[in-house]
């Protein structure tokens, strides 16, 4: 079932997303919508960012997701690994009718310097178990990018992943990992995604 519901989510978060320039505006009407499909014991975690790729701006709006993180680049004032966990519940749950949704999502922007990145990331990276039942963490997790954060996104996207292997050994994998790293290049204007 999970996996249709993120078929039917990315619907309409598509169709949303031609209609709302305000990430909290397009969560908020994404919520009333999922909220009528999910059951009862289902709810579905999401961040929804927009980048201008002129300004550098991000803007975003969280719904109970795992954290982004901002990595600043060199020669930023700022040194350590930020994460950014604005407000926000998850989409569908059937606790509420849509007022405490609304009320707790805060929108939030920043803008990114020239070498800043930006990890999203889901759960299953942070939850990966080893044989022992012990989780990878997002202590590990933060680590692993503090150390190689010079690194190009693709590289520290596959160092990342590559411990995670390591440590997970022989354990099986019981959640979806995904792995999205976003980096401003030092031309205005201009990104790298792998």
């Amino acid at each position: 079932s999970a996996a249709l519901y993120m078929a039917e989510l990315k619907g309409i978060i598509l169709s949303l997303s031609r209609l709302y320039h305000s990430p909290r505006e397009l969560l908020i009407n994404a919520n009333k919508i999922i909220s009528q499909q999910l059951d009862s014991r289902s709810f579905i975690t999401m961040t929804y960012a927009i980048v201008d790729k002129n300004s550098g701006t991000l803007t975003y709006a969280r719904a109970g997701h795992a954290p982004l993180l901002h990595v600043p680049g060199p020669g930023s004032s700022v040194s350590g690994i930020r994460r950014l966990m604005p407000n926000g519940m998850a989409l569908g749950l059937k606790l509420d009718t849509g007022g405490m949704f609304n009320e707790v999502l805060v929108e939030e922007s920043l803008t990114l310097a020239p070498g800043d990145t930006l990890i999203f990331y889901t759960d299953g990276i942070t939850e990966a178990m080893n044989e022992k039942f012990e989780s990878f963490g997002e202590e590990q997790l933060l680590a692993s990018i503090d150390a190689h954060r010079d690194y190009d996104p693709g590289q520290l996207r596959q160092q990342i992943i590559g411990e995670i292997e390591a440590f997970v050994g022989k354990g099986m994998q019981h959640d979806d990992m995904t792995l999205i790293l976003l980096r401003r290049n030092s031309g205005a204007g201009t990104t790298n995604t792998p």
